[in-house]
C-alpha cells in the first residue's frame, strides 16, 4: 500500500513538473502570447514570458489592441530567437499612436561571454514631409532605436544591435510610436532578436 501510495505521489509530482515546462512558442497574436503568463514559451533554449501590453491612440488615432497584434517565432541557426510583431499600425495626418509590448526573456543558464540583442523596422511609410515611425526598445541591458523620421528632410534607421553580457533575465519593453506630421504615418512590422552566438555565423 505503502509502495503504491509513493509511485502515485512520484507520477503527480512528475506531471507537475512536466506541465510547468514551457511549451515551444508559435505563431499567434499578442493576446495569446499575454495568456501564457509567467510560464511562456521556448525559442531556440530561450524562455519567453510575462508579456503584457497596453496601448494608446490620440487625436482620432485607433487603438491597436492585443488581438490585432501577430506574433511570429523565429529560430535563427545557431543560437538567434526572433519575434517579430505585425499589425495595422496607422495614423492621419495629425494623429499618434502608441503600443507598448513588455516581456521577459530567460536564456540558457550555459550562454556564452556575450549575447547580442537585435530590432529591426519592418515596412514604414510617412506619408507627409513631417511624421515619425519608431520603435524604442529599451531592456535592463541597453536600449535601442529604429525608426523612420521626416522633419522636411527624412531620416532612416532600420536596424539596430547592442551586445551585452550573461544576466539570468533580459527585461524588454517595445515602444512603437507612430506620429502623423503632415501627411500620416504607417508600420506592418517590426522584428526582435536575441543571439547568444553572434559570432558563430
Amino acid at each position: 500500500m505503502r509502495l503504491n501510495a509513493k509511485i502515485a505521489a512520484g507520477w503527480l509530482l512528475a506531471c507537475r513538473w512536466l506541465s510547468a515546462v514551457p511549451g515551444t512558442c508559435v505563431p499567434g497574436t499578442l493576446a495569446d502570447y499575454v495568456a501564457l503568463g509567467a510560464q511562456g514559451c521556448t525559442i531556440n533554449g530561450n524562455v519567453f514570458a510575462n508579456f503584457s501590453y497596453r496601448a494608446r491612440g490620440d487625436g482620432g488615432a485607433t487603438t491597436i489592441t492585443a488581438d490585432q497584434i501577430m506574433v511570429t517565432p523565429l529560430v535563427v541557426v545557431p543560437a538567434a530567437a526572433k519575434l517579430n510583431f505585425s499589425a495595422p499600425w496607422s495614423v492621419d495626418q495629425q494623429q499618434t499612436q502608441d503600443s507598448v509590448i513588455s516581456y521577459t526573456i530567460v536564456p540558457p543558464p550555459d550562454g556564452p561571454a556575450a549575447s547580442q540583442l537585435q530590432v529591426t523596422l519592418g515596412t514604414a511609410s510617412v506619408a507627409g514631409i513631417i511624421g515619425a515611425v519608431a520603435v524604442h526598445e529599451s531592456t535592463n541591458v541597453g536600449d535601442l532605436n529604429v525608426f523612420t523620421r521626416c522633419m522636411e528632410v527624412c531620416q532612416t534607421n532600420t536596424n539596430g544591435s547592442l551586445y551585452f553580457d550573461p544576466v539570468s533575465v533580459v527585461l524588454v519593453r517595445h515602444q512603437v510610436n507612430l506620429s502623423g506630421g503632415t501627411g500620416g504615418a504607417s508600420l506592418k512590422e517590426f522584428r526582435a532578436a536575441i543571439d547568444r552566438c553572434p559570432l558563430c555565423v
